[in-house]
């Protein structure tokens, strides 16, 4: 389950993230579940599908 709020970290360059929301995205004509969130380096906000983000990111352990 992913916990919003908390810092994340991507799989593959490292950096870390953290999800603000969810919501819905359309994915071949079908509402999925979605997470947005943000770089903890800037505030551009960003969508991916919630499968695919649990697939790349990790809770970050402090």
């Amino acid at each position: 389950m992913i916990e919003l709020n908390k810092t994340y970290i991507h799989y593959k360059n490292k950096k870390l993230y953290t999800p603000l929301n969810f919501c819905k995205i359309q994915e071949n004509n079908i509402w999925v579940k979605a997470v947005i969130y943000k770089p903890n380096d800037c505030e551009e906000l960003f969508v991916r599908n919630y499968k695919e983000f649990k697939e790349k990111f990790s809770k970050y352990k402090t």
